[in-house]
């Protein structure tokens, strides 16, 4: 049977693991700029607060990249599958999209990077 003490020190323990998982998976920083790179060579360093499309010339082709509301996504590609497009719209720090075809590169940058980048036992 818990005793009172038992049941406050589970209480206090729950609360503590909850504040720490919303603060790591759930209050992230947002980013303030994308850095763009071909190849090894960085190309250009992007503010996210205006929004503006970028044209690239990669490796093979063409890539478009669509900066939106504090974020930033590859609009069109002319790589063969698609991946890089099909990719979600990226806005917190250490968030990357990857062209390989064209060996593009765009990386979120901000003040704060994310504290968690994987899990382990």
């Amino acid at each position: 049977m818990l005793t009172r003490n038992d049941k406050i020190l589970i209480f206090s323990l729950v609360t503590v693991a909850a504040f720490f998982f919303l603060r790591l998976f759930l209050i992230s920083g947002e980013g303030s700029e994308a850095l763009i790179k071909v190849g090894n060579r960085p190309i250009q360093r992007v503010s996210l607060r205006m929004d503006r499309t970028i044209d690239l010339e990669g490796e093979k082709g063409s890539v478009i990249l669509e900066v939106r509301e504090g974020r930033v996504r590859v609009a069109e590609s002319s790589c063969l599958q698609k991946i890089c497009v099909n990719t979600r719209w990226i806005d917190k720090p250490g968030q990357t999209i990857v062209c390989l075809p064209n060996k593009v590169l765009v990386t979120i940058e901000g003040k704060e990077s994310s504290k968690a980048d994987a899990v382990s036992y």
